[in-house]
């Protein structure tokens, strides 16, 4: 078997199908921003942080950094539309979760909301960010979680059910409804 050699810029693209999120900020106004994300990854369990990586120059990250906080909103295939539009590029100040006709609900330990059509949520505070080239990795420290009742089974993700989003590239997703266990 043959290997081709790729662009290293396209590195990250052998590391898809990633789970897909749509994080949840806010300003020092109180107005709303949400837009999905791919380039996420669990950090530690103790404590329990949890990792995104930003643009620095979107409304997300500049958020991020006035008011150190975020909800992660865990979406399933039944909003992949609404999750597309808030990828949008509205102007700052435009509330992505109303534009894409999803809810608003109340956190618990932070200002910005969480996404009542989302199958789970993780409240975080910014326990610290990192330039890392293009992107800017923020750590946020998981204070709350919340699931839906339906979407777990013997502890975890019930797949099959919520089929989860996993983003492959551009407008192309993975709908992960498949569990299989290693013989």
């Amino acid at each position: 078997m043959e290997f081709e050699n790729m662009d290293v810029g396209s590195f990250y693209r052998m590391l898809a199908p990633r789970p897909t999120i749509i994080v949840t900020t806010v300003n020092n106004e109180g107005e709303v921003n949400a837009a999905p994300f791919s380039f996420t990854m669990p950090v530690s369990v103790n404590p329990p942080l949890i990792a995104v990586s930003s643009v620095p120059r979107h409304h997300t990250y500049q958020n991020l950094e006035e008011t150190r906080e975020l909800v992660v909103n865990i979406p399933g295939a039944d909003i992949l539309n609404q999750l597309w539009v808030t990828g949008e590029k509205f102007p700052q100040g435009v509330n992505e979760i109303r534009k894409a006709g999803l809810t608003e609900m109340d956190s618990v330990e932070v200002a910005p909301p969480r996404i009542k059509e989302c199958l789970a949520h993780m409240e975080c505070k910014v326990e610290f960010t990192r330039e890392c080239g293009d992107h800017h990795l923020v750590v946020g420290r998981v204070l709350k979680v919340g699931v839906r009742e339906d979407a777990m089974r013997e502890g975890l993700l019930d797949v099959e059910m919520v089929k989860p989003l996993l983003h492959l590239g551009g407008k192309d997703f993975v709908v992960g409804d498949h569990r299989r266990k290693v013989d």
